[in-house]
């Protein structure tokens, strides 16, 4: 049903390119923020984290940003009750990021296995460098669910 429209083929090597830049990254920084015997026993695994990072990411952020701004669209409401105030803005699907980063910690914490503090660092950098990929490659939101705003 999300790719009924014009899908372009190329969005597939997109995909592949990202999950493999991403893996790559992702491994790198766990081999130096937690080690290098732990990074090379979950070298799979972190290829799915990615895998899911990039596949999966822009599906929930985008319904994550539609069921958050629910809220903040009444909560809008409720102020341009006030006479004279009149605000456009929906400031409460700036959450998503957060949100976004929250999960990223307990995949990691939980698929990959890594303790807090370095789930914490890793979460980070990959969360920079998959937005990083999708601004060099918007096409890899293939099903529009990054403009939330």
């Amino acid at each position: 049903m999300i790719l009924q429209g014009s899908f372009d083929p190329w969005v597939i090597l997109y995909v592949l390119i990202a999950t493999i830049f991403l893996w790559l990254m992702l491994w790198l920084a766990t081999r130096v923020i937690v080690t290098k015997d732990f990074a090379s026993r979950k070298k799979f695994t972190l290829l799915i984290v990615a895998l899911i990072m990039v596949v999966l990411i822009p599906l929930v952020s985008g319904v994550i940003g539609t069921v958050i701004s629910w809220p903040g669209e009444g909560l809008l409401w409720l102020r341009n009750l006030i006479p004279g105030q009149n605000v456009n803005q929906n400031y409460v699907t700036a959450l998503v990021p957060i949100i976004i980063f929250l999960l990223f910690l307990l995949i990691l914490k939980f698929l990959a296995g890594v303790d807090w503090k370095d789930a914490t660092w890793i979460a980070l950098i990959a969360l920079f460098l998959l937005y990083l990929l999708y601004t060099l490659l918007p096409e890899l939101d293939f099903i529009g669910a990054m403009t939330y705003t």
